[in-house]
């Protein structure tokens, strides 16, 4: 991380704490807890008790299983380029799947994987077993009846309304080769030896990050750099206000689109930018106190600060590798006390699979998966465009401002990553990884004050992952 320009005074720094500040209101913090809330938990719950919230959970079934096979196609593509350089590996990586597969939909994919791998393998016929522990069906018996015998190109194009990709590894009729074999092998290949450049490459990022935020970080001890942040209680009041309101509008926003309908949802995602951005002149702050506090300006100019985001975002992936061993730890941890009989007999399913534990799959997967050009683009916009933007206002803008105004770095970065992280929907295992890229984001605040470089970075980063999936997926 740079720090040449560390000499020079920030263009906009917040000013002095100054009487008008006031207390947030009473109903701040039970908003952002009212939030923070999993209704998803609750949900699945009391759903059996209401038909039209057993119709809900039905969809939302439906939308995890495509976020699974978006999953399974990634972990296909490894195991059919290793089926040729390492068949004992993509053995083992088949039983694995085989043990986490949950879900029709999965189960039908691992069939048809497992066919176009080796269709005399007796393999197939114990993914057909597994497939048949769940109620029969148009998807259970066009699968059955294709691994047996073999599809046309009409059976295939049916198929592949319900499994996507996976519809290309049927075999032909006859058990012969699927026309489009060579290609599958071929990428299967390409996307392995692209795994390993991206490992390495991220690998390397890593370390470079690593080394400069140790520099940086020296250079802050010995008084050579100043972070160009200057802590504040002023007006922290109203913006863990604005915060809450962001929150607590968006969770009402969503609970509304769940039960009523999505026009609902996409009101809410509106109103939760717009009302808290709003309320600050309600309280009386002006606009360019907003805006300083906030860190909605340009600081030392606007492609300087875009630099220091994207030099800093190699920061970010160094304190984000510690939440994700923390997120790697916890996993194994559960994993091995699942493997007790108790806990096996309570996590399988009909069809004999286990949901393993770990993090979700982001809904976002599923939607590139089954998506088309134009769902993939707003899936894009969304996570490069969107989430930086506001993500960043809310979050590091005004949350991490009123956390700094009462504790040092370390404790305000740590609380706002840790809120910020128990809002994504990947679940409990994900929040050390996620809390790490948010503590990453929080000291690129603290070192350029502008909300330019971490906006930058968190863009940076979903912009790779949600380009990456559009390439594989």
């Amino acid at each position: 991380m740079p720090t040449d320009d560390s000499d020079e005074a920030p263009v906009s720094k917040t000013p002095p704490p100054l009487p008008v500040g006031r207390k947030a209101a009473w109903w701040a913090w039970p908003l952002v807890v009212f939030a923070l809330i999993p209704y998803d938990i609750a949900f699945d719950r009391i759903a059996p008790a209401s038909k039209d919230l057993e119709k809900k959970a039905s969809v939302a079934r439906v939308d995890s299983d495509a976020s699974d096979l978006a999953l399974l196609k990634l972990q296909a593509q490894i195991v059919i380029a290793s089926s040729k350089l390492d068949p004992a590996a993509s053995e083992k990586a088949r039983d694995d799947l085989a043990s986490m597969v949950e879900g029709v939909r999965p189960a039908a994919a691992l069939a048809l994987l497992e066919n176009f791998v080796d269709s005399a393998s007796p393999r197939t016929e114990t993914a057909l077993q597994r497939l048949s522990g769940y109620p029969s069906d148009d998807l259970t018996d066009a699968v059955a009846e294709a691994v047996r015998s073999g599809v046309t190109e009409e059976e295939r194009a049916r198929l592949r309304t319900r499994l996507g990709w996976f519809a290309e590894l049927a075999r032909s009729p006859g058990l012969a080769p699927p026309p489009q074999e060579g290609a599958i092998r071929t990428r299967a290949f390409v996307v392995l030896a692209a795994m390993g450049l991206g490992v390495t490459a991220v690998c390397l990022a890593l370390v470079g990050g690593a080394v400069l935020l140790i520099l940086h970080l020296r250079r802050i001890r010995s008084g050579e750099a100043v972070n160009a942040f200057v802590p504040s209680p002023w007006h922290g009041g109203t913006l863990l206000e604005c915060f809450a309101l962001y929150l607590g509008i968006m969770t009402a926003g969503a609970l509304a689109g769940a039960f009523l309908g999505g026009a609902y949802s996409a009101v809410g995602y509106f109103a939760a930018v717009v009302v808290p951005l709003t309320w600050p002149f309600l309280r009386g702050m002006r606009w360019s106190e907003l805006r300083t506090s906030l860190g909605l300006h340009r600081g030392k100019g606007w492609w300087r600060e875009i630099g220091a985001g994207c030099v800093g975002y190699l920061a970010v992936l160094a304190i984000a590798s510690i939440g994700i061993a923390l997120t790697l730890a916890l996993t194994s941890l559960a994993g091995l006390l699942e493997s007790g009989a108790e806990a096996t007999a309570a996590g399988t399913e009909p069809g004999g699979g286990r949901k393993p534990a770990g993090p979700e799959v982001h809904p976002v997967v599923g939607w590139i998966y089954e998506g088309g050009f134009w769902t993939r683009l707003a899936c894009l916009a969304l996570a490069a465009g969107f989430a930086p933007l506001f993500e960043e206002i809310f979050f590091r803008g005004a949350l991490q401002r009123y956390f700094r105004g009462r504790f040092r770095f370390l404790a305000s970065a740590l609380l706002t990553a840790l809120i910020f992280a128990a809002l994504h929907p990947q679940g409990v295992f994900a929040i050390p990884a996620l809390a790490g890229i948010g503590v990453g984001f929080s000291l690129l605040r603290e070192w350029r004050d502008s909300l330019i470089a971490p906006m930058t970075a968190h863009a940076i980063n979903n912009g790779c992952l949600v380009a990456m999936l559009w390439w594989i997926l």
